[in-house]
């Protein structure tokens, strides 16, 4: 499976998802069921407070100032989430779809958002589970395993702000998705009977998330 583009190869795609969402043992750190079975509210689509806190499934710390200002921001993601069409996959979302995706983190380039320790990788833990198909997860192992001069620039700086980014990393999965479409197809095979289900982009998400582990 080429990824990034085509400019990194994973050879190991299937045993990573089986790894990552194989039978829960003790002491292991990855996040399936928990994370994305985990419910909230009886709305699939509206944000709550409790929604915050489900980062912390991914082993990131939600303190309180993180919370305080993640709650701050909740009315501002939430109408951004409303604008995203209903029922949309990254892998066939027009560039309209992916400029509203990463019109969701508009919020992170104002300095008083910055300051208090809030990220794009937090913004996305938050909102994934929302639209799972739609919306990626990252973090730095995926921001540096797409880093690369033909597919996504480094992250955020010298003027360039996080929609600007995240326009181009959108556009980097969605290239991935329809490149390895039939592949994903067949790794959906592994996902646990009975479990929450995993959409394409949540497993493109765990397969550069693994291989970037090891």
């Amino acid at each position: 499976m080429k990824l990034a583009m085509g400019t990194r190869e994973v050879f190991d795609a299937e045993s990573l998802l089986e790894e990552y969402l194989g039978p829960r043992k003790r002491g292991l750190r990855y996040a399936y069921p928990y994370y994305d079975g985990l419910v909230t509210n009886g709305d699939p689509d509206l944000l709550c407070t409790g929604d915050l806190l489900a980062p912390c499934l991914l082993g990131v710390g939600v303190d309180i100032d993180r919370l305080h200002t993640l709650t701050a921001l909740l009315p501002l993601l939430q109408r951004a989430l409303d604008r995203l069409p209903p029922g949309i996959e990254l892998i066939e979302a027009d560039d309209v779809t992916l400029d509203l995706v990463a019109a969701l983190y508009d919020p992170l380039d104002d300095p008083d958002v910055f300051d208090r320790d809030v990220k794009g990788s937090l913004i996305a833990k938050v909102l994934h589970r929302k639209r799972p198909a739609l919306v990626p997860l990252f973090d730095s192992k995926v921001r540096i395993f797409y880093q690369h001069e033909n597919c996504v620039p480094a992250a955020p700086k010298d003027g360039r702000s996080w929609r600007q980014y995240m326009q181009l990393l959108v556009r980097a999965m969605q290239y991935d998705l329809r490149e390895n479409a039939e592949e994903f197809q067949r790794l959906a095979t592994l996902v646990p009977v009975g479990g929450p289900p995993v959409s394409s982009l949540r497993m493109l998400d765990i397969v550069v998330w693994m291989s970037s582990a090891v």
